[in-house]
């Protein structure tokens, strides 16, 4: 990576993800088949073409991930993704409130496909360039752009298209990342103009995404590249 500041981020938001991971697997949690949460579980995709996974990629995929591991999978996305570092904060907003409001844990074969579709949207919502769905396909071919369309809409549906961040929240998940390397975090806090902008902007998605769903455009199969230009 070419922005070690970022790094430290991201090294920040794997300790989080690492420590609810382990609290969601020591608690028992799963995730019943029939349910819509089963969509962002690899076991899914595993039960449905067994022919394509051997034993040996299995094991890894349901292993417990280490810190290390969560890290260098997000460091992965942005070295192709190059999201701004308050994408980082946004990603956790989302995980967390899909969580919240459906009681979706985070496990070895969830924890993959909740990171990187947080960090897709979040990046459509904040910065002015994203990359395309299909693009993800490079860091992550476990799924392909159809799967991952149909990743985005599914989490949109089930966080209520509630997108929309509010200075609080944003504020205390950042202090959240900052309180684990207080005196070296690179991410100054947002000036009020700046949030101001991250208000507007992430109640902009939620007004847009909503109506698509109304009116029958929010489609799965080609998700949200093929219908909203965010500014």
């Amino acid at each position: 990576m070419n922005a070690p500041n970022v790094k430290l981020i991201i090294q920040a938001v794997a300790t989080l993800l690492y420590s609810n991971i382990t609290e969601d697997i020591n608690e028992g949690k799963v995730i019943p088949i029939n349910s819509d949460l089963y969509f962002f579980s690899e076991e899914k995709y595993i039960a449905e073409n067994p022919g394509e996974f051997e034993e040996d990629r299995i094991a890894l995929l349901r292993k417990t991930p280490t810190q290390d591991e969560i890290s260098g999978f997000i460091e992965a996305i942005y070295d192709l993704a190059q999201f701004s570092p308050e994408c980082c904060v946004i990603c956790l907003v989302y995980i967390n409130r899909i969580n919240a409001l459906t009681e979706m844990p985070l496990l070895p074969t969830t924890w993959r496909p909740l990171v990187i579709i947080s960090l897709m949207i979040a990046q459509k919502m904040w910065d002015d360039k994203y990359l395309s769905n299909a693009d993800f396909q490079y860091i992550y071919p476990f799924f392909n752009s159809t799967q991952f369309n149909m990743l985005e809409i599914k989490f949109l549906d089930l966080i209520q298209y509630n997108t929309h961040i509010k200075l609080s929240i944003y504020t205390k998940y950042y202090l959240e990342l900052k309180s684990l390397n207080p005196d070296d975090f690179p991410l100054k806090p947002m000036d009020v103009y700046t949030m101001g902008t991250l208000e507007k902007k992430s109640h902009n998605l939620e007004e847009k995404v909503k109506y698509a769903s109304q009116t029958g455009a929010l489609k799965a199969q080609s998700g949200l590249n093929a219908i909203f230009a965010i500014n």
